[in-house]
């Protein structure tokens, strides 16, 4: 990795910074909302925009969004000392403390005008988003920027997250999609509030709560990270399909999500399920977290479609590719899908198996390959070769963050701990 290739990528991500910090789902995007995708901001805009009221921006924390961008620019300024990179890092930590909600977490999309969420926004946002990286990731950021700069405003908006990520942690161990007050949980019942794996959720939780244990010294932020990751290695399936779903019922059996999530063993959510456990293998020094990594990585080589490309979803027990129309209905090719949706993709996995010295067929990795493929951040599916993309996709600032997060290996945990664990389970395993 070169430093004018590091610069390169950061100041792409610069290019598209909004004016008041943050980012949206464009570059210099024309005024009023652009592209959201939650169910709040899309009913809002339907009725404001007829009326001429629909003249908020959406700041996008999701990742990689927001939250992303600020880690890799403050990982960049590490490496350069360029104080453009602090700046904007200083810039995106200032905006997501005026972003936090009122229970301590963050949301997936927050309408503003500037730096200050709308008053609809405030009036309606009583839930707070765990998946996709959410909030815990702005926690990881704040803490790392805290660390950078003594601030302790971000130490303080870190710490009311962490809070609510112990509040939300079921008896299992495990976090569901959101959080929502109890009256809300009792009122409308939702799948959102089961245990769940979809976008990163449980994951991102237990890495937030490792940092936080890494910068306060708290003892029971890192205990709930272990009950997080013990509920991993109970939800993962049985042999030979040995990865987790997506989404569980009340007994932690594989369960429908949204409508076209069908119950199914999930690639890109295993892969992150299987970061979770590095990362608290190293951050313990437990060498029981690391268990369940290799028969994981055993499926992901029994489960490429062709190189370097994985279906999303896996059907229980024939372990053939799921792919779901938007009727619901089981459909026969990605093509014929619905969308938008990531149906296939290499979702950090050669990354992953690369970083244990393997190749995707599970067989030692051949030095000469070149560099090893990169780790990805939760929100970067990556593609399959021949997948190139086109257009305002993959050029966009989601597309400029997760390029330069992969570049900079981002959040990529430590293998050392289950090293050993995994060489050798693999050196019995002929390649597939």
């Amino acid at each position: 990795m070169s430093p004018a290739a590091v610069r390169q990528a950061l100041d792409a991500i610069l290019a598209c910074e909004r004016p008041e910090g943050g980012w949206t789902y464009v570059c210099n995007p024309s005024s009023g909302p652009y592209g959201a995708v939650t169910w709040p901001l899309v009913r809002a805009r339907a009725v404001a925009e007829p009326l001429g009221l629909a003249d908020w921006d959406i700041v996008v924390l999701r990742s990689p969004g927001t939250p992303a961008a600020g880690l890799a620019l403050l990982d960049g300024w590490q490496r350069t000392h360029d104080p453009r990179y602090l700046a904007a890092a200083q810039r995106t930590g200032d905006l997501l403390l005026a972003l936090q909600l009122r229970s301590g977490g963050w949301f997936s999309e927050v309408p503003v005008h500037g730096t200050t969420p709308t008053i609809w926004f405030r009036a309606i946002a009583h839930w707070a988003t765990l998946d996709d990286d959410v909030t815990p990731g702005v926690i990881r950021f704040l803490l790392a920027l805290f660390e950078q700069t003594g601030d302790q405003r971000y130490r303080g908006a870190a710490v009311r997250g962490l809070e609510l990520l112990l509040a939300a942690q079921l008896p299992s161990g495990a976090w569901p999609l959101t959080w929502r007050p109890g009256w809300a949980r009792a009122l409308v019942p939702s799948f959102e509030d089961l245990a769940s794996t979809n976008d990163a959720a449980t994951a991102g939780p237990i890495t937030a709560l490792i940092a936080g244990t890494r910068v306060l010294g708290r003892s029971d932020l890192l205990a709930a990270a272990r009950r997080g990751g013990d509920w991993l290695a109970r939800a993962q399936g049985a042999e030979p399909q040995a990865a987790w779903a997506q989404q569980l019922d009340d007994e932690d059996r594989p369960a429908p999500g949204r409508r076209f999530e069908l119950a199914g063993f999930a690639s890109w959510e295993s892969r992150e399920m299987v970061d979770a456990l590095l990362a608290l293998a190293d951050a313990t020094g437990d060498v029981t977290f690391c268990a369940p990594v290799p028969k994981a990585l055993d499926w992901f080589a029994r489960s490429a479609l062709g190189p370097g490309c994985w279906a999303r979803l896996y059907t229980p027990g024939s372990n053939a590719p799921l792919y779901v129309g938007a009727d619901g209905r089981p459909v026969a090719t990605p093509a014929e899908a619905r969308r938008p949706y990531r149906w296939t993709g290499e979702y950090g996995i050669p990354g992953l198996l690369a970083a244990f010295g393997l190749d995707e067929r599970g067989a030692p990795r051949d030095p000469s390959l070149g560099p090893p493929p990169p780790r990805r951040i939760p929100g970067d599916a990556g593609r399959c070769a021949g997948d190139h993309g086109s257009g305002r996709r993959s050029s966009g600032p989601r597309a400029r963050i997760a390029r330069a997060t992969a570049l900079l290996g981002t959040g990529a945990p430590a293998t050392a701990t289950c090293a050993a664990i995994v060489g050798r389970t693999f050196t019995a395993l002929p390649p597939h």
